[in-house]
């Protein structure tokens, strides 16, 4: 899971899901006559797309948070004897909206959805955009149960009706340390009387 992460990882995981979603779009004729182009896959926020009648999926980051069990991990060796805090990692949260105009249609795409990122829900190497892209870096696409209330408080942050949408989780995106500090040498220390 270690690897080299710059801060534009945020960024890069959003835009690895709209590749891969728009890879299998391309081989779903069904799916790829409601999504025809990738420039209809948007991470923009369903709110900032209402007036957007070119866009059919919205991929929205809403919620960034540490993840909890990597939190106390051990530095990592940097460069020239100097050790480097380790990463922050993080949990991004996505709501994933149709934003098509009939019920059938937002319920094929949205099946769709959650078919690919079930199938593939270890996105490495090649999944992977950015600097993501050469790293030995694995994320977790992980299905979030929302409560109805907690869904209700995201649409009304985003000051919209509720829609059709599924919520998911990507663990754990690093974004590496750029602190470095000397590390320093283990000293023998011996007490008065001459013992160890």
């Amino acid at each position: 899971m270690l690897g080299v992460s710059d801060y534009t990882v945020i960024a890069e995981v959003g835009e690895s899901l709209a590749d891969i979603l728009w890879q299998e779009v391309q081989a779903d004729p069904v799916v790829n006559a409601l999504i025809d182009n990738q420039g209809r896959i948007s991470t923009q926020s369903p709110f900032d797309l209402r007036n957007d009648n070119n866009v059919r999926l919205s991929i929205y980051l809403y919620r960034i948070v540490e993840n909890a069990f990597t939190k106390n991990s051990p530095p990592v060796r940097g460069l020239g004897g100097r050790q480097r805090k380790p990463p922050l990692t993080l949990d991004l949260f996505y709501l994933v909206t149709p934003l098509l105009g009939s019920p059938r249609e937002q319920q094929i795409v949205l099946g769709k959805v959650m078919q690919v990122l079930y199938d593939r829900a270890v996105l490495e190497g090649t999944d992977l955009a950015g600097s993501l892209a050469g790293s030995s870096q694995e994320l977790h696409m992980i299905l979030n149960p929302v409560s109805l209330e907690e869904s209700t408080r995201v649409w009304q942050a985003l000051d919209m009706g509720y829609r059709l949408s599924v919520c998911y989780v990507v663990r754990v995106a690093m974004v590496d340390s750029r602190r470095e500090e000397a590390l320093q040498p283990v000293v023998d220390r011996r007490n008065d009387y001459g013992g160890v």
